[in-house]
């Protein structure tokens, strides 16, 4: 066996013996309710574990050998059948690590989308529902997982993620975060209330954009031009954006970090925008709203804070025209 294989399964024993030890540690699957089902682990719409593909393109694939990688893909088609259309995320294996709470995982995607998960909230919980430990897992780096296929994942807790240290014979297990997907709801409604721009806003910031931030022929710009703080206590980041080309520019996704008056950052948020459009030689007007669960301080003073917006994802078509434009012009970015 494997270094990788032996340090996640805690054994050196043996494929045969690691395969045993998964069927004592199978959980249930967590599913993300991407179907619309209410209770889709109640479905009888299912797939067979052996119709998905696992997907090798991962750092598993690099550490494995071909017989563990065979051993891996009978251990997955061993499982039981997933929810069709939906995402889910099935524990075959736990350990106790020096710093932490390790959860194995098959991340199946029973859909006929290939998928991108961003944020994945999930818990540990005992036989009567209990919570120990809760953890926000950051999944914008692992990629991809391509229609109809599993990819292996690890999930680790580590021991300051835990509320409470269960006794030595507590069975742990990982579910779907329900309390914590209920808050970013709440901040995706806040999100969505404050997204917008007064008329008053509108009219201010029109004139202050006009005045100070001319559209540059050929250029795409992005430029926060005020932070305010709103009722409830979060922030509001207005930004700008100009397009100098000659063809519509579509943004899919805009960063905006916030830092203090020392340097600090605060807040560092990614808004996903429904293919938000800015006209040919025109610019526009927007409002992000970042709620206080994501600011990092919170005695701050936002007249000495200020708001950046790091380069922004754009339709690949727009920049690829911009970049001839800026060859043409014999600009250097």
């Amino acid at each position: 066996m494997s270094y990788k294989l032996a340090n996640l399964f805690g054994s050196t024993e043996g494929l045969d013996q690691a395969r045993k030890d998964i069927h004592d540690h199978l959980q249930k699957e967590v599913y993300l309710g991407v179907s619309g089902l209410e209770q889709p682990e109640l479905s009888s719409n299912r797939l067979s574990s052996k119709e998905l593909e696992i997907y090798e393109n991962s750092f598993w694939a690099k550490e494995l050998d071909d017989v563990e990688l065979e051993f891996l893909q009978m251990i997955h088609d061993e499982l039981p059948s997933v929810v069709r259309d939906e995402i889910g995320v099935f524990p075959f294996f736990t350990n106790v690590l020096n710093d932490g709470f390790l959860v194995i995982t098959f991340l199946r995607n029973a859909t006929e989308k290939d998928i991108i998960l961003n944020k994945l909230p999930l818990a540990l919980v005992d036989a009567k529902g209990n919570v120990y430990a809760r953890k926000t897992f950051e999944l914008l780096a692992v990629g991809p997982v391509p229609k109809l296929s599993s990819r292996p994942l690890e999930f680790k807790f580590d021991w300051e993620n835990f509320i409470e240290m269960p006794d030595e014979d507590t069975q742990l297990t990982m579910v779907y975060d329900n309390d914590t997907v209920k808050q970013f709801k709440r901040d995706e409604e806040l999100v969505e209330k404050h997204n917008g721009l007064t008329d008053e806003e509108e009219e201010t910031y029109t004139q202050k954009v006009e005045e100070l931030f001319p559209i540059k022929k050929g250029q795409v710009e992005l430029q926060a031009i005020d932070l305010v703080q709103v009722k409830d206590g979060g922030l509001k980041v207005i930004v700008a954006f100009m397009n100098g080309l000659e063809k519509r520019v579509e943004f899919t996704e805009v960063p905006v970090i916030i830092c203090d008056e020392k340097g600090r950052q605060i807040a560092n948020m990614h808004f996903g925008m429904q293919s938000l459009q800015v006209q040919p030689n025109n610019r526009r007007l927007w409002g992000f709203y970042i709620p206080v669960s994501s600011i990092e301080a919170k005695d701050m003073d936002v007249s000495k804070c200020k708001a950046y917006v790091p380069e922004a994802r754009q339709d690949k078509d727009v920049k690829r025209q911009q970049e001839r434009m800026n060859d043409q012009n014999g600009l250097i970015q």
